[in-house]
């Protein structure tokens, strides 16, 4: 594994961030796992802005994990936001998921800049085996810049 930094969790329901950091040791991701559960607390990580700019304890994520159904602005807030700044948003891809899947956000998804759109399992075992995908390509296979090959 050659990916510095952390992976960075964008997810509204605290029960749901639980059981996503539990698949994440479960498939031995081996990476730490920082979580924010709003559109703005992701905005301040993302910027490191606030509590957020210690980059030794908040690092600049590798990964990034974003639920569309966040609380108060939504998950399309933090794309815009990304969108505005081409040079963040190409140290790292953005992997949207949701547990529903209309069309016109997944559209709107990869036109704001994501790099990926699933659809998040609602039982368990399901999301084991869609953490060990991510793992295995966004993790494994996938070269971002400046990554030691």
């Amino acid at each position: 594994m050659t990916k510095h930094g952390t992976i960075l969790l964008i997810e509204g329901d605290a029960e749901q961030t639980l059981l996503v950091k539990k698949a994440f040791l479960e498939v031995e991701v081996g990476y730490s796992v920082q979580s924010v559960n709003n559109a703005g607390d992701a905005i301040k990580y993302l910027g490191g802005d606030a509590i957020y700019a210690n980059r030794a304890s908040f690092p600049v994520p590798f990964l990034v994990l974003l639920d569309l159904r966040l609380p108060g602005e939504g998950g399309f807030a933090v794309l815009r936001w990304l969108y505005e700044r081409p040079g963040l948003r190409k140290r790292f891809p953005v992997v949207v998921w949701s547990s529903t899947d209309p069309e016109q956000d997944i559209q709107l998804a990869y036109e704001l800049g994501a790099q990926s759109f699933l659809i998040r399992p609602s039982e368990y075992k399901a999301l084991t085996v869609t953490v060990r995908g991510i793992k295995d390509y966004w993790i494994g296979l996938n070269v971002l810049p400046g990554d030691i090959l």
